[in-house]
């Protein structure tokens, strides 16, 4: 299976780009652009689906609604954590048609961007002309924390509209930012046999624009260098939740479901290398659906309150949240 959608990647790089390669005649280019293709995705591609856990987490601290025109501001700080399973990817010399591993190795473990440092060196060439390129390296993290503020206005017929934001960090060499907004809309208000004091159900739909950055060693490629590669995605929550007030504490859980497309785009120098290889990326971009659920604890103190929420699916991430009500 692996081996067909390698030659499915190939297939559809050649057709996309063959106008361009049969201008630079270089058939040697055709090859490198297609390893690095495919080496760019597996390096990418943990790092896109985390963050869909990030930008789908922390959009709710219970299912209640607020009052009309009430407004609930949060200063939220989040943990994603990295399992060692999304850190690493193997290559294998037979899955490369120009590229090799420098060395006596055929076989070799490569960081993805959530990953650590690497030795790893590619080689190979262009039209007779050496190439070596230095596997990148990855955040070198087994936790990634970030900030971001949110602000929920209470709106009529118990609905609640919601919006994030978080400034640009950079961790090392990787940088990160997100920024949407969503509706909660409570549920139980419409069941008669439902006491809105101590339960309640409402439906969330959210949508997250996000950027994430990696900058890497600069790879001289003959006809150019690449030296960064962007993530830009978007995602839409659609999501279930129910919360039990206990005295001071709204206990709650949800369940949800995330659709995400995705773009990608090398940085570098080289006007006909880029095109080569940011149309070859084209090949890569595509929806992807994530199922996960999340439990959260809410306590309230006059107009303040702190909640913690924790979401699983193929990542956890963890937010904690500061909030107060005007």
């Amino acid at each position: 299976m692996r081996s067909m959608l390698i030659l499915m990647h190939r297939l559809v790089f050649v057709l996309f780009i063959s106008p361009v390669l049969c201008l630079s005649q270089n058939q040697d280019l055709n090859d490198v652009a297609g390893d690095l293709i495919f080496l760019t995705g597996q390096y990418v591609e943990p790092a896109a689906q985390a963050t869909i856990y990030q930008a789908s987490s922390g959009w709710f601290k219970n299912a209640k609604a607020l009052n009309l025109w009430e407004v609930d501001l949060s200063l939220q700080v989040n943990a994603l954590f990295l399992p060692k399973n999304k850190q690493n990817f193997n290559v294998s010399e037979p899955n490369l048609v120009n590229l090799s591993i420098q060395g006596n190795q055929t076989n070799a473990s490569i960081p993805t961007a959530l990953g650590g440092e690497s030795n790893v060196v590619l080689e190979g060439s262009i039209n007779g002309d050496a190439i070596e390129i230095d596997a990148p390296e990855g955040l070198d993290q087994s936790v990634f924390n970030y900030f971001q503020f949110q602000a929920a206005l209470g709106l009529w017929k118990g609905t609640t509209f919601i919006t994030r934001y978080s400034p640009r960090i950079k961790i090392n060499k990787t940088y990160y930012q997100v920024y949407g907004f969503g509706l909660q809309h409570n549920i139980s208000q419409w069941i008669p046999s439902i006491d809105n004091d101590k339960f309640n159900i409402a439906a969330l739909v959210s949508y997250s624009k996000y950027n994430v950055s990696d900058e890497f060693s600069p790879a001289n490629l003959v006809l150019g260098t690449i030296n960064a590669i962007n993530v830009e995605g978007n995602s839409f929550l659609f999501s279930v939740l129910a919360s039990k007030t206990i005295k001071k504490f709204d206990f709650t859980a949800a369940i949800g479901i995330t659709e995400s497309d995705f773009t990608y785009q090398i940085g570098g120098d080289g006007e006909l290398l880029l095109l080569v290889l940011n149309t070859a990326l084209e090949t890569l971009e595509g929806n992807e659906t994530n199922f996960k659920g999340d439990l959260g604890v809410n306590y309230n103190f006059n107009k303040f309150s702190i909640n913690s929420n924790i979401s699983f699916g193929a990542f956890t991430n963890l937010v904690l949240g500061f909030n107060y009500k005007l």
